[in-house]
């Protein structure tokens, strides 16, 4: 038998080892956020924080950034609707494409060499109405990657090699773009006709062939002036970006802002027959008119898109990403045969399209098009719910605020506002707008919208269950 003596001996012994708390405290030394982490954690930029400096009619624009990265940009106010047949078609998206191909200092091989190196990137990009390009790089190593941003839009040399390669690029982007990219593009043509807006983005293939040098030294003399241009910038400090630009840029010469005819909305139809679509599906999106970046209701039309919504049928990015908008609830989960519907703006300076754009099997084409119709014609005389527009109003907010956070996207900001406006709006200015917007204003734009010419642009394998323009207008009539 064991001895109960010992057994209490033993644990007085175990008690004994333990650790024991120190008798006095010990008191840390207080906690100090680094210089960075301090910069970080302050509130997003206010208006004052976006300095803004004239150069001898040039705007430099610019909010400083805590982090090592600096985007910067440079914003032109050129684009396709600048564009006339047979004479210049196609200028601005060759010139995208030779951006970043020999200068006269450097070969393209030494430009991507010399980014590499510096832990930078160039890109460019046009529209119709604005052409930008902008370089993101190491905060240190500003300077040289504006450098050879610079150097690519002022001193391209477009040899005859780069301008082969160029066309053939263009060649291939009309064979083999899809049928999501050309039922946008058909849309434009189809709301504008021949009118500025309605001219093609993409080199059309019979103008491929005339693209040459000279055209494209036309097209620098004509749209590279300082009344122009738009710097912006985002992580760097303002002084430093005047004092660079004023530098790499004092060859540019000063010059009436160019102008272009009016864009007039007419509606009509865009029909692109595509024999070799590999999933089979027919595209179609159905358009009506709404206003421009400078119309009073731009805020609720965009209040319009996100609370319409959609997206494909088997969404990427998990439950909750937007399956409660309408398009989801109303189309997507109660029409088997929609395999894509998602509502889109295209919103121009001098004119915009909203529209809905889906996928179905050739022969639910006509199904899904009418569908479309009916979702615009319910907003003309429902209203919607208090849930529904709290709900968008909540997601605009967010997906705003939240893409700010990148520093491309805010230097990107800026730069647009600041060429489109003359001035930038805080996003701060732009959450009181959609706070504002009412549901009585989205019926308002639906009824304006709805009171024009519908525009419709198909492509696919098989077309003939598409309706046609004037059916599609009989409809509109039939609803209002």
């Amino acid at each position: 038998m064991k001895n109960d003596k010992d057994d209490g001996d033993k644990d007085s012994h175990k008690d004994s080892d333990k650790l024991q708390p120190p008798e006095t405290e010990i008191k840390q030394p207080p906690i100090t956020l680094s210089p960075l982490v301090s910069i970080a954690s302050q509130a997003s930029p206010t208006a004052a924080e976006v300095e803004t400096t004239y150069i001898s009619g040039l705007c430099v624009s610019s909010v400083e950034k805590a982090g090592g990265m600096t985007s910067v940009g440079i914003c032109v106010g050129a684009g396709s609707k600048f564009e006339t047949s047979g004479l210049d078609r196609g200028s601005n998206h060759a010139f995208e494409l030779l951006c970043m191909k020999d200068t006269e200092t450097m070969t393209s091989s030494d430009i991507i060499s010399r980014l590499d190196g510096l832990g930078a990137g160039v890109a460019a990009l046009s529209s119709r109405d604005q052409f930008m390009i902008t370089c993101d790089s190491l905060r240190d190593n500003a300077e040289g990657a504006c450098g050879i941003m610079v150097d690519c839009l002022l001193r391209g040399k477009f040899s005859d090699t780069d301008l082969d390669d160029c066309r053939q690029v263009m060649h291939w982007i009309n064979s083999e773009m899809g049928g999501v990219e050309w039922v946008k593009e058909g849309m434009m043509g189809a709301a504008f006709g021949d009118t500025p807006l309605g001219n093609p983005h993409f080199c059309p293939l019979e103008d491929i062939a005339g693209i040459n040098g000279d055209m494209m030294r036309g097209w620098r003399d004509r749209f590279l002036t300082r009344e122009n241009m738009v710097v912006g910038g985002a992580g760097i400090e303002h002084a430093r970006l005047v004092d660079m630009v004023g530098r790499m840029l004092e060859e540019v010469p000063n010059g009436e802002v160019p102008t272009c005819g009016e864009s007039v909305y007419t509606g009509g139809e865009f029909r692109m027959v595509e024999p070799n679509n590999m999933d089979g599906l027919t595209r179609v999106a159905v358009g009506f008119e709404v206003g421009s970046w400078h119309d009073d209701d731009l805020v609720p039309t965009c209040v319009l898109q996100t609370l319409l919504g959609g997206g494909d049928s088997f969404s990427a990015g998990g439950p909750g990403k937007g399956m409660y908008s309408r398009l989801y609830r109303e189309v997507l989960n109660r029409c088997y045969w929609a395999e894509a519907a998602e509502a889109y703006t295209i919103i121009h300076n001098d004119g915009g399209v909203i529209g809905i754009a889906g996928a179905s099997v050739p022969n639910k084409s006509q199904d899904l098009t009418v569908v479309f119709l009916e979702q615009f014609a319910k907003l003309t005389v429902v209203p919607v719910s208090d849930e529904e527009l709290s709900r968008a109003k909540n997601m605009i907010r967010g997906n705003i605020l939240t893409q700010l956070e990148s520093r491309q996207v805010l230097s990107e900001d800026i730069i647009r506002q600041m060429q489109t406006y003359g001035s930038r709006e805080h996003p701060s200015v732009v959450c009181e707008k959609i706070d504002r917007v009412t549901k009585e204003d989205i019926m308002r734009i639906a009824r304006r919208a709805m009171s024009k010419p519908p525009s419709i642009s198909a492509v696919g394998p098989d077309l003939t269950y598409v309706p046609k323009f004037e059916q599609i207008s009989h409809l509109r009539g039939a609803s209002e």
